[in-house]
C-alpha cells in the first residue's frame, strides 16, 4: 500500500472516531465498583440500608449526585436504583457534571434470610442479652431484615408468623450485610468523625490497654470489661462508635 493511502487510510479513521465516540459518551455516565464490595444504599449515607451489594468490577449507570458529590445515584439492568459512596467507584466522567439530587429512593429490594448460626434464635425487644424474650426460630427458618443496630451486632427480624424482634447478628445470613441495614435502634449516624492516631489511646490517666482484634466491636470490648461503651469511648476520644479497627490500642478505664 503506497504511503499515500495509508495517510488517507489514517484520515477516514480519524474522521469515523470522531463521528462515533460522541454518541458513545452521551449513552450516559458508566462506572465500575473499584473495592472488593460495595452496598448499594436507599439513600445517600450511611444512615440508609442497602438494596444490593455488588462485587469487583460490577459496572453501573450513574444519574446523578448528591450535593457535596460524595454519593452518586446508580442505576441496575434488572431495575434496582440506589445510592454508592464514590470512593467505591471508578469512572472517567466528572462526578460534578452529574444532575444534583438528595431524594432518597423506594427500596425495590425486600433484604431476607434465614436463622444459620444456632440451633435456635432467640428474638427480644431490643438488641441486647438483658430485654424480654417475645420468641424462638429454629435453624432455617426464613426471616425478613427490618434493620440493626449502631454497631450491626444485633439485627431486628420478622418471622413468618409476623412476630418482630431482635437477634445476634451471627445468628442470621441475609442477601444483604448487616451492616448494609438500616438502623432500627434509635441510634443516630455521626458523620465527620475525626481519623484516629494509628498508636490510639489517650493521653493522661490509667487503665489497662487492649489491643483491638479483627471482628471486635467497642460494645463488645466495653462488656468484657464490665463498663459502659459511653465511659469506653469517652476514655480514647471516639466520636464514632462504628470507628475502631485491628491493631488500634484502646485504655480501659481502670
Amino acid at each position: 500500500m503506497s504511503k499515500g493511502k495509508i495517510i488517507a487510510l489514517i484520515l477516514t479513521l480519524v474522521v469515523v472516531l470522531g463521528a462515533v465516540l460522541p454518541a458513545f459518551a452521551q449513552d450516559g455516565y458508566v462506572a465500575s465498583v473499584n473495592t472488593g464490595a460495595v452496598n448499594v444504599r436507599t439513600g445517600p449515607g450511611l444512615q440508609y440500608g442497602s438494596v444490593a451489594t455488588l462485587p469487583f468490577g460490577f459496572g453501573v449507570s450513574v444519574t446523578a449526585r448528591n450535593t457535596a458529590g460524595s454519593w452518586v445515584l446508580v442505576s441496575l439492568t434488572n431495575g434496582v436504583t440506589g445510592w454508592v459512596n464514590v470512593n467505591y467507584l471508578y469512572t472517567p466522567f466528572r462526578v460534578f457534571s452529574l444532575p444534583i439530587t438528595e431524594v432518597a429512593v423506594a427500596p425495590s429490594v425486600v433484604p431476607t434470610g434465614s436463622i444459620t448460626g444456632y440451633l435456635e434464635a432467640v428474638l427480644r425487644t431490643g438488641p441486647g442479652p438483658n430485654d424480654a424474650v417475645v420468641g424462638t426460630a429454629p435453624l432455617g427458618t426464613a426471616v425478613v431484615l427490618l434493620g440493626r443496630n449502631y454497631d450491626a451486632t444485633w439485627v431486628q427480624i420478622r418471622l413468618p408468623s409476623g412476630v418482630t424482634g431482635w437477634t445476634e447478628a451471627v445468628a442470621v445470613s441475609g442477601t444483604v450485610p448487616v451492616r448494609g441495614l438500616a438502623r432500627t435502634d434509635g441510634s443516630v449516624f455521626v458523620p465527620g468523625a475525626p481519623d484516629r492516631p494509628t498508636t490510639g489511646g489517650t493521653s493522661g490517666g490509667t487503665g489497662t490497654i487492649y489491643i483491638v482484634r479483627a471482628g471486635d466491636t467497642l460494645w463488645r470490648i466495653a462488656q468484657t470489661y464490665g463498663i459502659s461503651i459511653h465511659t469506653l469511648a469517652a476514655a480514647n476520644s471516639i466520636y464514632n462508635y462504628d470507628l475502631i479497627y485491628a491493631g488500634q490500642q484502646l485504655v480501659i478505664p481502670g
